[in-house]
C-alpha cells in the first residue's frame, strides 16, 4: 500500500526550556521573545501549538493553578492577540524528571503568525519566585500546504476580565454587540473564544459555578454552552492541590481548547455578533469572566471533498491520552471534514508494523468544519512491546481527496499488560464505598465481571476471583464523586486501594488511590504469553495534611530492607526522623509528627538504598 506524500513541516520555537516565575509585586510576569514565522506568501495548512512544562533545573515546580497567556503581536503593529491560554497545574509534589505536553490548534491565527512576531508568555500569580517556577517550551508546529479556506481578516471583538454578578454594573454593559463589514470575498466566518471563570462569591462564582453563554449572530441564537468542565478525568493526575474540583470551563493543568462556532456570513454584508452571559446577580459579588474573542473571515473552502486525520486516540503515547493507553482493543481516531460537502463515506486503512493493512468502509455524516471520533472494528495487538500504528484516510465521499498529505498518520503502540486467566480484584474501600463501582469487559462491551456498591461496607477488604478467556479487556473502576479512593482535601473520607493480584496473591497491577473519577486499565489475556508481576513497591502516605498522625501503606511482592526518612522540605539534608525495617513486604506504618513545627516536610522511602518514594506532608495548625 502506498502512502500519500509526507507533509512539509517546520517548527518555530519562541521559548525553549525557559524558566518562568511570578512577579509578586505585579501579579504577572511577561516573557517576550521574537520569533521568525513563514513569510506571507507561503501557504500554510495548519499551525499547532505544542506547550511543554517541566520542573526547572535549580528550583522546584510551582505550586498554584494560575492563568497564563500566550499572546502574539506582529512587528510594527500594536494589536495583541491571545492565541492560547494555559491553566498551570498544582506542581507541589512533581519531581525533577516530571514533564507534560499539551497541544492546541492555532491555525485561525495564521494571518498574524507571519514574518517577525513577538510571542509573549505571560505568567500570572503571586507565589515565591526564588524557589518555585516552571520550565516552559512554546513550539509552533507549522504544516505547509493549501489552506482549508483562505483567511481574509481577523477581528478582536472582546478582550477583558469582565465583572460578573454586579447588579450596578451588569456584564452585558460591556459585552456589547459588535458589527463588522464582511469583505466582498468572505464566504463564512468563525468566532473563536477563550473563556474561563474566576473569583469566588457566596455561590462559588465564577470559578466553581456553572453558567451558560450564548452566541448571537444577527439577532439569532446560534450557540449556547454551559461553561463547565469536569476535572476528575484530567490526564495530568494526581496533582498536589484541588485538581479534581470541577470548574468554570477549565481545570488545573489544562491548555484551553477554544470554543469555535461557524457563522453564515454573507459576502460584502454587515453582520453583528454578540456574546451574552446567563443573567446573574448576587450580593458581595467577586466573579470575573476572563474572555478573549475573535472573528476570522474566510473565503470559500478550497475543496469539496477534503478530510483530515486530526489525531489517533488509541493506541497512542501522547500524554493527553494517557488515561486511555496502553491499549490493545478497538482503535479510536479523530477526523475532521475540511470539505464543503458533508462527509458521508470514507475508507480507512490501518495496521501495525509488519501486519497486513485492514480496511474499514466508514459511513456517517460530518458537516464542514466539524470533527468526529471513529472507532475502528478490529482489535490491535502485537507481540512486540512497541510498534508503529498507521492510519490512512481514502476516498472521502468516494472522491479523490483534495489534500491527501494530512490523510496519513501514525502513533506509537505500547503493548498492554498480559494478565493470567485467573485474577483477583483486590478492593479496600474507604469510608464512602457507595461512590464506587467496577467492572471488566472485553473490547466489544461484553461484561465478564461487575460489582456495584449496594452491599459494600466502609473500610473493608474485598477480593473477587475472576476467570477470563483469552482476549482484550478493560478494567474500569468508577468513583461517582470524582475524588478517587483518597484525596487530601477530604481526609475524613479515608483511603482505599485497588490492585489486581494473581491466584497466589501477588500484585500484577497496583493503582494509585488518588485517581479522580476513574481508573481505566487495558490488558490482554493470552495462552501463548506469560504475565509479569508488578514488583515495584506500592507506597502511599495518608493524610497529606495532618495534625501529626500519618500512615504509610507499603506493599511489595518481595520482602526487602526499607528505610523511611522525614526531612525538611526546603533543606532535604535535614533529617528529622529515620526508621529502618528489615525483610519487610507489606503493611501499614504509623508515625506521629505532632511535635514538629507546623510546616511542610517530605517523607522519603528507600528500598535497598534506592529512593522509591517521595511525597510532601503538611503539618497544619
Amino acid at each position: 500500500m502506498g502512502y500519500a506524500h509526507a507533509q512539509e513541516k517546520v517548527h518555530v520555537i519562541s521559548h525553549n526550556k525557559e524558566t518562568i516565575v511570578t512577579d509578586p509585586s505585579k501579579g504577572r510576569n511577561s516573557y517576550k521573545r521574537w520569533a521568525m514565522f513563514p513569510e506571507k506568501q507561503k501557504a500554510i495548512r495548519s499551525i499547532v501549538l505544542n506547550l511543554k512544562f517541566q520542573c526547572p533545573d535549580t528550583i522546584r515546580c510551582a505550586d498554584w493553578d494560575y492563568v497564563d497567556h500566550i499572546k502574539a503581536r506582529q512587528k510594527n503593529d500594536s494589536t495583541v492577540y491571545e492565541i492560547a491560554r494555559m491553566l498551570t497545574p498544582y506542581g507541589g509534589f512533581f519531581q525533577k524528571d516530571w514533564g507534560f505536553e499539551w497541544r492546541v490548534d492555532v491555525t485561525d491565527f495564521s494571518l498574524i503568525l507571519r514574518d517577525e512576531v513577538e510571542i509573549d508568555y505571560i505568567h500570572t500569580g503571586y507565589e515565591d519566585n526564588k524557589t518555585r517556577g516552571w520550565m516552559v517550551t512554546v513550539d509552533f508546529e507549522i504544516t505547509y500546504g493549501t489552506p482549508v479556506a483562505t483567511p481574509i481578516a481577523i477581528h478582536k471583538i472582546y478582550e477583558d476580565n469582565y465583572k460578573y454578578g454586579y447588579a450596578d454594573d451588569p456584564i452585558e454593559n460591556h459585552l456589547i454587540p459588535v458589527t463588522i463589514n464582511a469583505d466582498p470575498k468572505t464566504d463564512f466566518s468563525k468566532i473563536k473564544i477563550h473563556q474561563t471563570g474566576h473569583g469566588m462569591d457566596a455561590n462559588g462564582c465564577g470559578e466553581f459555578c456553572s453558567k451558560y453563554r450564548d452566541i448571537v449572530f444577527n439577532g439569532a441564537l446560534v450557540d449556547r454552552k454551559d461553561l463547565w468542565m469536569e476535572c476528575g478525568d484530567n490526564p495530568l493526575f494526581p496533582q498536589a492541590g484541588t485538581w479534581i474540583f470541577d470548574r468554570a470551563n477549565w481545570c488545573p493543568g489544562y491548555l484551553v481548547q477554544p470554543d469555535e462556532v461557524l457563522l453564515p456570513t454573507v459576502s460584502g454584508e454587515r453582520f453583528t455578533i454578540d456574546i451574552n452571559m446567563e443573567p446573574y446577580e448576587t450580593e458581595n459579588p467577586s466573579a470575573m469572566e476572563l474572555i478573549s474573542a475573535f472573528v476570522v473571515e474566510y473565503e470559500a473552502a478550497n475543496a469539496a471533498n477534503d478530510v483530515t486525520l486530526v489525531d489517533i486516540i488509541q493506541p497512542s503515547s501522547r500524554m493527553t491520552h494517557r488515561r486511555k493507553n496502553p491499549f490493545g482493543g478497538l482503535p479510536v481516531i479523530r477526523v475532521k471534514n475540511n470539505g464543503s460537502n458533508p462527509l458521508k463515506t470514507l475508507n480507512i486503512v490501518y495496521h501495525l508494523d509488519g501486519e497486513r493493512p485492514k480496511r474499514h468502509p466508514w459511513v456517517g455524516h460530518i458537516a464542514f468544519g466539524e470533527e468526529a471520533l471513529i472507532v475502528l472494528p478490529t482489535e490491535v495487538f502485537s507481540l512486540k512491546e512497541t510498534a508503529q500504528f498507521h492510519v490512512v484516510l481514502e476516498k472521502p465521499n468516494g472522491k479523490k481527496d483534495a489534500f491527501s498529505a494530512d490523510n496519513t498518520g501514525r502513533s506509537t503502540y505500547h503493548r498492554p499488560d498480559i494478565l493470567p486467566e485467573t485474577i483477583i480484584v483486590y478492593y479496600k474501600s474507604n469510608f464512602k464505598p457507595h461512590q464506587n463501582t467496577y467492572s471488566i469487559q472485553n473490547s466489544f462491551g461484553d461484561v465478564s465481571f461487575e460489582k456495584d456498591s449496594t452491599d459494600m461496607k466502609p473500610n473493608t477488604v474485598y477480593r473477587d476471583t475472576v476467570r477470563l478467556k483469552p482476549g482484550h479487556f478493560n478494567f474500569k473502576f468508577n468513583d461517582t464523586a470524582g475524588d478517587g479512593l483518597e484525596f487530601w482535601f477530604k481526609a475524613k473520607d479515608g483511603r482505599g486501594e485497588v490492585k489486581l493480584l494473581d491466584s497466589l496473591g501477588r500484585a500484577i497491577k497496583q493503582f494509585k488511590s488518588d485517581f479522580g473519577s476513574h481508573i481505566n486499565y487495558n490488558f490482554a489475556v493470552r495462552n501463548d504469553m506469560s504475565y509479569v508481576l508488578d514488583n515495584t513497591p506500592s507506597v502511599a502516605v495518608f493524610p497529606a495534611r495532618t495534625d501529626g498522625p500519618i500512615t504509610l501503606d507499603y506493599f511489595c511482592n518481595t520482602p526487602a530492607d526499607i528505610k523511611v526518612l522525614i526531612v525538611d522540605q526546603e533543606d532535604e539534608s535535614k533529617i528529622l526522623e529515620q526508621h529502618n525495617y528489615y525483610n519487610f513486604s507489606k503493611g501499614p506504618l504509623n508515625f506521629n509528627l505532632s511535635y514538629l513545627p507546623k510546616q511542610r516536610y517530605y517523607i522519603k522511602v528507600y528500598l535497598e538504598g534506592e529512593e522509591v518514594y517521595k511525597n510532601r506532608i503538611r503539618l497544619k495548625e
